[in-house]
């Protein structure tokens, strides 16, 4: 799997872009000064410290919504890592919490790709874009899903048209 760039956003769950150009990957952040400071490491690709400062900050007593941002945080910088089996439990453990931030779908989708799972991610893709229809973040995982889908059809001797995006004729987006 060809790793092109990893990019970490703000919010205190930004998108990480593992297999992309363009960030794809989602980091939140919220007003404990321990996991801001995580964020702010992640934001600039200091994966290590990120980790190891969120991994301080959920030693705190957080609110739930802030304990599912910071296990998403910690699923964004292990995809930073490209250590995807980490990123996959963290991204598990933020949907046990909220199934309701699309962020998390759409990193769990990356450390699933990562893992080789491309129907799974694809399955996350489709629930993030179900939150949030107009992701141009999640529109650009759905195309790294699709490129994975069609290398591995060609493999095994089929035509491009079957993709899910060739199928459909409108990819995951529509």
């Amino acid at each position: 799997m060809k790793i092109l760039s990893i990019t970490v956003f703000f919010l205190w769950a930004v998108p990480v872009g593992f297999l992309a150009a363009e960030p794809v990957n989602q980091i939140i952040f919220g007003s404990n000064p321990v996991l801001s400071a995580g964020v702010d490491a992640l934001s600039v690709g200091d994966y290590e410290e990120g980790l190891r400062l969120t991994q301080d900050g959920l030693n705190s007593e957080l609110k739930v919504r802030d304990r599912a941002n910071a296990f998403n945080n910690m699923c964004a910088g292990y995809l930073g890592l490209e250590q995807f089996t980490e990123a996959l439990e963290y991204c598990d453990q933020a949907l046990e919490l909220n199934n309701q931030n699309w962020r998390i779908f759409n990193n769990r989708a990356l450390a699933l790709l990562g893992t080789g799972r491309v129907a799974a991610a694809r399955d996350d893709v489709i629930k993030g874009l179900a939150l949030n229809p107009d992701s141009t973040t999640l529109a650009k995982v759905a195309k790294l899903v699709d490129e994975q889908v069609r290398s591995r059809l060609l493999i095994v001797g089929h035509d491009k048209s079957e993709s899910f995006t060739g199928r459909t004729g409108q990819g995951l987006t529509g």
